[in-house]
């Protein structure tokens, strides 16, 4: 009877996390849905979840152009989404880390001054520091080095988030913030931003 009452107990968990939204796409998209839904034996939306974590998935690997540009300043997504815990030990810590490759080398790239903004999904930047061009390992899910982090120096939380709507505003261009990191040539102008309005 407990592996009832723990099913029970595990879908209503499932449900609390979860936001309704409404999609309008193209009957003959709605009609494949249905068909692959079928085919899976799963429900429509749990088929629709599925198809949106894999376009997320393709979307946080694409490669973009400044991906070889040489910067100071780099935007590193905290991806909260996959992992609370580290998300709240990057901000309660002060560090900028990753894990699995080929996400975790990223880490590897910031240098001694570099500037990491840490950027949390739906929020906005919510901090930010100075690598110390050290990176260090740890272990992460039982693999000994999967996690590649630096303490950032003088890192700062900030006291209003700076939202993806005004950092776009600021440096008047689009940003795929769903990358785990990036580099931003033009960072400055939001160091000099925060600076002049994060009191």
């Amino acid at each position: 009877m407990s592996g009832i009452v723990e099913m029970i107990y595990e879908a209503k968990r499932d449900k609390d996390n979860l936001v309704a939204t409404t999609v309008r796409v193209p009957k003959e998209t709605q009609l494949a849905i249905e068909d692959l839904a079928d085919y899976l034996s799963i429900s429509k939306q749990e088929t629709m979840v599925k198809l949106m974590e894999a376009g997320l998935e393709i979307a946080e690997n694409a490669k973009i152009e400044d991906e070889t540009m040489v910067s100071s300043f780099y935007l590193l997504n905290t991806n909260k989404r996959y992992d609370v815990d580290m998300h709240r030990n990057m901000l309660d810590l002060g560090h900028a880390a990753a894990t699995y490759e080929p996400w975790k080398l990223k880490i590897n790239k910031i240098v001694e001054g570099d500037i990491v903004f840490l950027y949390e999904n739906g929020v906005g930047i919510v901090g930010y520091g100075r690598g110390t061009g050290k990176t260090l390992t740890k272990e992460y899910q039982g693999d000994e080095s999967a996690l590649h982090y630096q303490e950032l120096a003088a890192f700062k939380r900030l006291n209003s988030p700076l939202k993806a709507s005004t950092i776009k505003d600021i440096l008047d261009r689009k940003i795929l913030f769903l990358r785990v990191m990036h580099s931003m040539p033009d960072g400055q102008k939001l160091v000099d931003y925060i600076e002049a309005n994060d009191s």
